[in-house]
């Protein structure tokens, strides 16, 4: 195993041959390494598609081999739109879904199977996840699973993490935003006075996904960055069918004397943002999606005292968006939301009630659109384009980013 990570893959590949309808509505697209049998629209089976051949890429920059794909032969991956149909799926191949799962890699086919998660984000991370199995299977492990499962999800979790602008690819990131925030969730395991590494590495003790993506990913990163020593053979004895504990306390040392190593790393992992409702998502480094029909908002965890966010309006394109001016919880947050033609509505949600706190409009200027708010205190003003819009009382210091009915990017986002 290559154990330096070429995070950059680029779907540049076109499809192979022009997607084609079966007879129950699923599109099947096959790319240069993949044939991908998707229950959706054409559109996003062919982004799927590009999204699997990027990671073609990258899983070869990981593994450092490629699987053997005879003639026209090609990885087969099903997707399906709801887990009924994805376990009917599977069960027609011939063996048993597993429970609690939202996809799957069988080996007695080599197929991987998933079906749609409540985000775009989690379903396309959950896809690159079963592709990782699929690769990592066929390549290195016989095709058989390793014997540890924090080991196995663990590798899957760490390389599924991803950024992804449409046309690149970036695997194994931390996500600067996701429902499930791992990195959270798994400090929070490690603070329980009851957590026990040794349990986990034994398999005396479950691991959670986050803990199993933590501890992979402090193994493969975790020496400023770089693997720990000896990750590398850990890893192909691993593959080979070696026994955790053992292994790892060869190649790693006791459990307990890393357990507050790992513990000091991951509290340096932790990530800034945080999804208010669904359906964001980062695609660069400094830029965040968002998309919904209705008001959605993505906050910093942290209070600041300034942010600035940058959009492309793309053309006469009709969008409404801005900044979240503060937020207390769920039932108490306040929106900025400029239109495209110049208006702004400063809106508090409490109780499930909206309460306007200012109109106004604004002669937005032509290209790029600029957001900016500044809180002193409880005072809150808001520029929009370079003009002043007004300043707002409110509790608090946490802000962020909103739009209504769009499917926008912010770019150069900054905070303070």
């Amino acid at each position: 195993m290559r154990v330096r990570l070429l995070v950059l893959a680029l779907a540049l590949s076109a499809l192979a041959a022009a997607p084609t309808s079966a007879e129950d509505g699923t599109e099947v697209v096959e790319t240069e390494h993949y044939r991908l049998h998707y229950q959706g629209t054409r559109r996003d089976a062919e982004e799927a598609g590009r999204v699997l051949e990027a990671a073609w890429t990258g899983f070869g920059a990981w593994f450092g081999v490629r699987p053997v794909l005879k003639g026209s032969e090609r990885l087969t991956v099903r997707f399906y739109a709801t887990a009924d149909a994805w376990a009917a799926g599977i069960r027609a191949d011939g063996t048993h879904p597993p429970k609690e799962a939202g996809g799957y890699y069988w080996p007695g086919t080599r197929t991987a199977y998933l079906f749609r998660q409540p985000t775009s984000y989690f379903t396309r991370t959950l896809l690159i996840h079963e592709a990782a199995h699929q690769y990592h299977f066929l390549t290195r492990a016989q095709n058989r699973n390793p014997r540890a499962a924090w080991y196995t999800e663990g590798l899957a979790e760490y390389l599924s993490w991803h950024r992804w602008d449409g046309e690149r690819l970036e695997l194994a990131v931390v996500p600067g935003v996701s429902l499930k925030d791992y990195p959270a969730k798994a400090l929070a395991e490690l603070d329980d006075p009851a957590f026990d590494l040794g349990a986990v590495v034994s398999g005396g003790a479950s691991a959670s996904r986050p803990i199993s993506w933590a501890l992979f990913r402090f193994l493969a990163t975790g020496d400023e960055g770089k693997p720990l020593p000896r990750f590398d053979a850990f890893c192909a004895k691993m593959d080979r069918g070696g026994e955790a504990p053992p292994l790892f306390r060869s190649y790693f040392g006791r459990p307990d004397r890393l357990q507050p190593k790992l513990r000091a790393w991951l509290a340096g992992q932790q990530t800034a943002w945080a999804a208010v409702f669904n359906e964001w998502e980062q695609v660069g480094i400094d830029s965040f999606r968002g998309y919904a029909s209705v008001v959605t908002a993505c906050r910093l965890k942290a209070p600041a005292s300034r942010i600035t966010a940058r959009l492309d309006p793309a053309g006469d394109r009709r969008w409404r968006a801005g900044l979240l001016l503060h937020w207390s919880s769920n039932e108490d947050y306040t929106v900025a939301i400029v239109s495209s033609w110049g208006h702004v509505r400063v809106d508090r949600r409490q109780k499930g009630v909206w309460v306007p706190l200012g109109r106004t409009r604004v002669a937005l200027p032509p290209g790029d659109v600029l957001f900016d708010a500044l809180r002193d205190g409880e005072q809150v003003r808001l520029r929009v384009g370079g003009e002043d819009v007004g300043a707002y009382t409110l509790p608090g210091g946490i802000l962020g980013l909103c739009l209504e009915g769009s499917d926008l990017c912010f770019e150069g986002v900054r905070w303070e």
